[in-house]
């Protein structure tokens, strides 16, 4: 199982955003169960309406990206958001508070993360949590995380 930011949707959907590692993971999103907070459609649909809004695609272009979205079934996580949580891992980790919310779901889900952004990407390493993202890094980095991610388990589960 794997949670996904709003930057994995965009490079989905936006021919500017596409690159080979977001295509390979919309290819895996077959065969694996995609994840994502509550938050994650409103600041899809918000990034979309932004770029219609600065010329980048037009409203037809949109509401399309918006339907090709819904279809790959996406779960969302139901459960109320935790503010102290996310609230301290925004902290600890120097992440906003939206980028907090991904990282605080795959931590409670035990899920792995995917994403374009490196400060969310560092911190999801840094919490113990696998991730995806362009340029992971050396074997020794991912036993580092490895070794890590069973770490903060422990304690986030303490």
């Amino acid at each position: 199982m794997l949670v996904i930011d709003a930057s994995i949707a965009l490079a989905w959907l936006l021919e500017r955003e596409r690159n080979p590692f977001g295509d390979g993971l919309l290819e895996k999103a077959a065969s694996v169960e995609l994840w994502a907070p509550s938050l994650w459609p409103l600041e899809v649909a918000n990034a979309l309406l932004v770029a219609e809004r600065r010329g980048r695609i037009d409203r037809t272009t949109r509401l399309e990206a918006l339907e090709r979205l819904a279809a790959l079934g996406i779960r969302i996580d139901a459960a109320v958001a935790d503010l102290l949580r996310i609230s301290d891992l925004a902290e600890r980790r120097g992440l906003s508070a939206f980028d907090a919310v991904y990282l605080e779901l795959a931590l409670r889900r035990g899920f792995e993360l995917a994403t374009f952004d490196r400060d969310l990407a560092a911190a999801a390493a840094a919490e113990g949590v696998a991730v995806h993202a362009p340029a992971q890094g050396s074997a020794a980095q991912r036993r580092q995380r490895y070794r890590a991610r069973a770490q903060a388990a422990k304690a986030y589960n303490s």
